[in-house]
């Protein structure tokens, strides 16, 4: 076999095997920033059932504070996201706001994939909840 045709040997089996290999880099790239995205909200989660947590119905007795609502804990958390539009995460509070009770911070985010351009999703949220009990 001569040198020249070698060289095309290597250049089809480069195009056979290229595909597969872009697809599982990307596949690997897209699944470490869906990873990141479900870390950054689990630990927003984490920190407003905190903030929820220390503002519960006895905090009005210590001006200025206020007992927690749905707006002032995302008020809280959206400075501290670092995801892309991060304004489009929703906060829901569950449960009681009194002393020894356990309150529920839900978030939700419609998560869109890097490589969202080439291949279209159907819109995937994703949704992360974290429950403490009230101190205040």
């Amino acid at each position: 076999m001569t040198h020249r045709a070698r060289r095309g040997q290597n250049l089809v089996e480069f195009a056979l095997v290229a595909p597969l290999l872009f697809l599982f880099i990307f596949g690997i790239i897209e699944f470490g920033w869906a990873f990141y995205v479900y870390s950054e909200l689990t630990n927003a989660a984490r920190e407003g059932a905190r903030f929820a947590a220390v503002h519960g119905e006895l905090c009005a007795q210590h001006p200025p504070c206020q007992p927690a609502t749905a707006a002032s804990v995302r008020a809280h958390l959206l400075p501290r996201l670092s995801i892309p539009d991060a304004d489009q995460v929703t906060v829901q509070l569950d449960g009681s706001l009194t002393p020894g009770e356990r309150v529920t911070v839900e978030l939700a985010y419609p998560f869109r994939p890097l490589v969202g351009f080439a291949i279209p999703s159907a819109g995937l949220t994703m949704r992360t909840s974290s429950t403490m009990i009230v101190h205040y």
